[in-house]
């Protein structure tokens, strides 16, 4: 009862109409990922959602999968725990097919094809920008789903720093401090994080230290060069006993496994450097490395038999990606820009097992990808925004991909109504386990495709005091790649057989009840069918809503409110059909921040924080087996200077 009195009265305060006129918000932001140039999101045809240092700021979000929650058409699953494994899903397309960038570069390992959103610390973000539906045109393989950049932040102005320190349940320890400035043509930003927290059950523990750097210089003629470095450590307790299962059904309440722990080193390197000599022309040259270490240390357990030989599985995972880009925009006025872009990557992965006499086979693979991709925008009067492009990717391993996509968006300023859509073709790379895993493998898989349409409006009212939109997508997933029983051990292997599709909408709404106050919801529907099985997609509930609001009462003072729910999701157990449900949950978030100190002397202000995550105590967990945090707090004092 609590839960529905909650959600109705965030939902009547999302819609009602203010009273008063109240000056417009900021302008749309400028987004660079849905084009790969710097255009207001206002311009273009793509579904898209800023998530802004801002943002970090007022929700006090401990981690980047957190600030995502909130995005329609997304979905986290963490697998327990802070500092546990993060997944993400946008509109029905699985984490494999959700490209994610750092800076431009990519993230996810060349391996399992996943990125772990909790090996990003967040304290160093200027914003996220979520793009929603098909971006293999611009971003190659891995991107049928859309694309998540996370930005780092550039130095701005004179010296300024900060420092924060919070604390909470679960012996929740969390350290962060940043430095950022300019001094002449160069700037700067530093930051650096420790993490901490012990988790729910034995062995649950987690600890991550985190380091970034960005530098760069102005120089003439509208040049620039950039320099980032991102370092990240993170050592993880994995405490649910991964053979206890029931054909793939792991029980509400985990076997503790005492040992297994997971380590992982990353190293994010980017250095991009672009001019416009001419006002027609201008040029820039992006080179990224990626690296990769992960080890899973998986000793005997000796409270609990095995009781299916082996059960030890440690081993070392290094990954390491290189990668090159050349963009070359030629405009013409204001109204035409055409972009030309080159890329070269290549990628490496080794697997060494962890120990003598470890079952896992090593092996040793590489490819190497050349692609070159064009794209034409269009501006008309102000109000017509077109956009297409086409790629043409090249892989060593599974030969060649062509992909495209069209938009556009059309802006009535009358009635503060813009009217966008999209299609696009899209595929994903098979990952190295999928072609070179010993037993399982098979390298002559190919890559799963997809086309992808969406059309949606968006409407201001009341001088821009509400803010509506809604979006209607579908998608269409042809060769997924999957796994079928065989007579010889393994007894399973992996072969491009799955299709499978995803429809659905997404409605947003924001409004500015009154001045101090601003209400929020957003509501995905996604209706997926794996069509082999008649199942739906796996863990993509059917409904999901966001709730959200911001009060401000007096100066200095801030609060809010989020709640978050989630149907039930299908989970497949086995490549036969078989699963089961897990449960739906709705869980509620709330906290704030005051400002106690407010310049004094070189002290610019001092933060008391706090969050609570799971009001309700709410039990439940985002994957089947492995338990969400129940009620969780996290208060902090954050000084800047």
């Amino acid at each position: 009862m609590r839960r529905r009195l909650v959600m109705a009265w965030l939902t009547a305060l999302a819609v009602v109409p203010p009273a008063a006129a109240q000056e417009a918000k900021t302008l749309p932001p400028v987004v660079v990922t849905a084009t790969k140039t710097e255009t207001p999101a206002a311009e273009l045809g793509a579904s898209v959602t800023v998530v802004t240092e801002e943002d970090f700021k007022t929700f006090h979000y401990p981690t980047v999968d957190e600030a995502l929650r909130r995005v329609p058409g997304v979905e986290i699953r963490r697998s327990g725990g802070f500092g546990k494994t993060s997944a993400i899903t946008i509109r029905g397309a699985n984490t494999k097919q959700v490209q994610v960038l750092v800076d431009g570069v990519r993230v996810k390992s060349p391996t399992l094809g996943e990125v772990d959103l909790s090996d990003i610390s967040p304290d160093t973000i200027e914003r996220i920008e979520v793009i929603r539906g098909p971006q293999s045109t611009l971003y190659g393989a891995d991107a049928i789903g859309g694309v998540i950049n996370i930005i780092t932040k550039k130095g701005r102005g004179p010296f300024s720093g900060s420092f924060s320190q919070e604390a909470g349940s679960r012996d929740t320890y969390v350290t962060r401090s940043g430095a950022a400035g300019q001094y002449e043509i160069f700037d700067y930003a530093l930051g650096a994080s420790h993490t901490e927290s012990n988790g729910q059950f034995k062995n649950d523990d987690s600890e991550q230290n985190a380091l970034n750097l960005r530098l760069g210089a102005a120089l003439p003629y509208q040049s620039s060069v950039d320099f980032t470095l991102r370092y990240t450590r993170a050592e993880t307790g994995l405490p649910v006993k991964f053979v206890s299962t029931n054909f793939g059904r792991l029980p509400i309440d985990p076997i503790i496994d005492s040992n297994n722990r997971n380590i992982s080193e990353t190293y994010v390197m980017t250095l991009a450097g672009k001019t416009r000599p001419v006002t027609w022309w201008e040029t820039e040259l992006r080179l990224g490395r990626y690296n990769n270490t992960n080890t899973f240390v998986d000793l005997p357990d000796r409270s609990d038999e095995c009781p299916f030989p082996p059960c030890e599985f440690p081993s070392r995972i290094k990954v390491e990606r290189k990668e090159a880009e050349w963009l070359n925009r030629f405009f013409v006025g204001s109204w035409s820009t055409s972009t030309f872009g080159l890329e070269l990557r290549g990628e490496e992965g080794r697997l060494q097992p962890g120990a003598a006499g470890s079952p896992i086979t090593p092996f040793d693979a590489d490819t190497h990808t050349t692609s070159g991709f064009f794209e034409e925008q269009l501006r008309f009067w102000e109000r017509l925004f077109l956009s297409a492009g086409v790629r043409v990717e090249d892989n060593s391993q599974f030969g060649r991909n062509t992909t495209e996509r069209g938009s556009l968006a059309y802006a009535v300023k009358e009635w503060g109504t813009r009217l966008r859509g999209g299609a696009g073709s899209g595929f994903r790379a098979p990952t190295f386990n999928e072609l070179f895993f010993p037993g399982f493998s098979d390298p002559t898989l190919k890559p799963e495709v997809s086309f992808s349409w969406d059309v949606g409006a968006d409407q201001s009212l009341w001088a821009n005091r509400a803010r509506l939109g809604l979006t209607y997508f579908k998608n269409d997933f042809e060769n997924l790649i999957g796994l079928v029983s065989i007579a010889t051990p393994p007894f399973v292997r992996g072969v491009n057989a799955g299709r499978a599709r995803a429809r659905g909408i997404e409605f947003t709404s924001e409004v500015d009840v009154l001045d101090d106050l601003v209400a929020s919801l957003n509501y995905t529907y996604t209706n997926s069918l794996v069509l082999a099985t008649r199942h739906p997609i796996s863990r993509e509930p059917e409904h999901r809503w966001n709730i959200g609001l911001t009060w401000e009462p007096v100066k200095g003072l801030s609060l809010f409110t989020q709640v978050h729910v989630a149907t039930q999701q299908w989970e497949a157990s086995n490549a036969l059909g078989a699963g089961f449900y897990n449960s739906g949950h709705t869980r509620v978030d709330i906290g704030g921040g005051y400002r106690l100190v407010d310049r004094y002397g070189s002290l610019q202000s001092v933060d008391l924080t706090a969050r609570v995550q799971n009001l309700l105590n709410e039990r439940y967990a985002e994957v089947r087996g492995f338990p969400a945090l129940g009620l969780t707090a996290l208060v902090g004092l954050r000084a800047a200077f």
